[in-house]
């Protein structure tokens, strides 16, 4: 019989790092007993097998860590075609790289987590891997603070076109926009709302689908287009992610 009182471990799945970056992401990874790293591999066809396996083998790939762009990765390609087949696995991308087109190319790729490498601390990257699963949202760098304001001066649709596609929304959704526009999670917005944990869920799900948005953060950067929402940067918004 399954332990319902056991901790549950993270599986953390490794996209290409440098070997001095791989060595010392696992050193940090190692010392949290509540993650577990499936794997390291090469790229992005590889990372789509081992997370197939892992659901057959019982280690489900919880978060992916992979960069923006090396010699031979797109990490912004292989976080889309990660989230277009595993839309449950979190993504969580690392860089050196102070480009903001690949903050805007990862957010509208579904990325749950963006982290400036130079900014890391071992503890800020062990509570992005927990928070990104959990629902909570975290921004942690100046350059993301950048990226997401030319995000919302410079969306790829006109304001006009947002309003229209945000009119479909019903009135239990904008307050749920409201909240996630603050950064809460699924839990947060749930109680706050008087709501169960499942029908905040479906909610943020629907509101996803309607703003056409490939993640919670995707989703309040649209909202605060749209005059929904107040700018999410002004109500504190960390860097999203997660289900719970």
């Amino acid at each position: 019989m399954e332990d319902k009182n056991k901790p549950v471990t993270l599986g953390v799945l490794m996209i290409d790092f440098n070997p001095v970056v791989r060595e010392g992401l696992l050193a940090i990874l190692n010392k949290d007993d509540g993650i577990e790293v499936i794997a390291n591999v090469l790229d992005g066809h590889e990372a789509l097998q081992t997370i197939r396996q892992g659901r057959y083998r019982g280690k489900p790939v919880d978060v992916v860590l992979t960069e923006t762009r090396n010699g031979k990765l797109d990490g912004v390609q292989i976080t889309r075609t990660i989230k277009d087949e595993f839309p449950e696995v979190a993504v969580l991308i690392l860089t050196d790289n102070p480009n903001d087109s690949y903050v805007i190319d990862a957010i509208h790729a579904g990325a749950g987590g963006y982290i400036f490498l130079q900014d890391m601390q071992p503890q800020v990257l062990l509570e992005s891997i927990h928070r990104v699963v959990e629902g909570g949202t975290q921004m942690k760098t100046a350059l993301l603070h950048t990226a997401v304001e030319n995000l919302l001066q410079n969306g790829r649709k006109t304001l006009a076109e947002r309003t229209a596609e945000a009119a479909h929304l019903t009135v239990r959704e904008v307050d749920v926009l409201r909240l996630l526009g603050n950064g809460d999670s699924n839990r947060i917005i749930a109680e706050t709302l008087g709501i169960t944990l499942d029908t905040a869920k479906k909610h943020v799900r629907n509101i996803i689908d309607k703003l056409q948005a490939n993640s919670r953060t995707h989703a309040a950067i649209i909202a605060a287009q749209a005059g929904i929402v107040g700018n999410p940067l002004e109500n504190g918004l960390e860097l999203e992610s997660g289900q719970e």
